[in-house]
């Protein structure tokens, strides 16, 4: 489909956005993208009351809502990188330490798509520049029933152990980034471990690795899950099988793929596999 016009505009200032934050210009970043929201905002455009309109990133945000949300139709996916706009811009403001106008900013991101974890972590962010860990704590929480990635699951983990150390409740905190290091890439095994020698130096090697039960215990009364959230493996699972029926195979592997990477069970190993080697078979 080739793109509009609207949508060529908004990526435009995007990139021109994104130059100037290459070049340390973050004043005049904001000032690019706040000229281009004020603009969409005049257009006053999806206000019809025909249908819920939403900017998903990807299929999965669009099932895992859908699923969510079977009240709401219709829904449509627009075309349009709205919440990135908003997004981007809330991401400056925080830099330049704009925190209300900031919050503000991803907040409507989040509207727009309230199914990306990415955006929902910027938004948490704001609270922690605020030292606001009640509201810190609350918002990263609610990131484990939209995050489908495991370095997304790994990220909420390191927030809350941010959020334990700065309770002084070292126990919970090295439990979670225990936890973040089980679903961390590199990046964020390395960040959880620098985590972990400061919380050794701080307690003087006195806080102690919680059992899995204890962290069970933790979770529970601290309201967070521990691993995946079983309604996103399910939504994966029940499409991706649904899309191998159909012999819809690159869907198929695509929705497998995302409850594999979360469960590494053998059996969704064993149904991609079978699609690789049907659609090598029909190439």
């Amino acid at each position: 489909m080739k793109e509009t016009v609207l949508t060529r505009e908004i990526r435009t200032a995007i990139e021109q956005a994104l130059d100037a934050c290459e070049k340390k210009d973050s004043g005049g970043a904001a000032k690019i993208l706040k000229k281009e929201i004020d603009r969409m905002e005049q257009l006053n455009l999806y206000q019809d009351g025909n249908a819920d309109y939403y900017d998903f990133n990807t299929l999965m945000e669009m099932v895992m809502f859908q699923s969510r949300h079977p009240d709401i139709r219709p829904i449509v996916d627009i075309e349009e990188p709205f919440n990135r706009l908003y997004a981007m811009y809330g991401s400056v403001l925080l830099e330049n330490g704009a925190l209300d106008e900031a919050e503000e900013a991803l907040a409507v991101a989040m509207d727009w798509n309230p199914m990306s974890a990415d955006i929902a972590f910027e938004h948490a962010e704001v609270f922690r520049r605020k030292k606001d860990w009640e509201a810190f704590k609350k918002q990263t929480i609610e990131i484990f029933p939209i995050a489908y990635k495991r370095r997304e699951i790994a990220h909420a983990y390191r927030n809350l152990g941010f959020y334990f150390c700065e309770k002084q409740m070292w126990d919970e905190a090295v439990g979670c980034y225990l936890m973040s290091m089980t679903f961390a890439e590199a990046e964020g095994r390395f960040q959880a471990e620098q985590e972990l020698k400061y919380i050794y130096e701080e307690t003087k090697g006195e806080a102690s690795r919680p059992s899995i039960g204890a962290m069970r215990s933790y979770g529970e009364k601290h309201h967070f899950p521990i691993g995946p959230d079983m309604e996103i493996i399910e939504t994966a699972l029940r499409y991706g099988k649904s899309m191998l029926a159909a012999r819809k195979y690159p869907h198929a592997a695509y929705f497998l793929d995302i409850a594999y990477k979360l469960t590494e069970n053998k059996e969704i190993k064993q149904l991609l596999d079978g699609i690789d080697k049907k659609v090598s078979s029909e190439r």
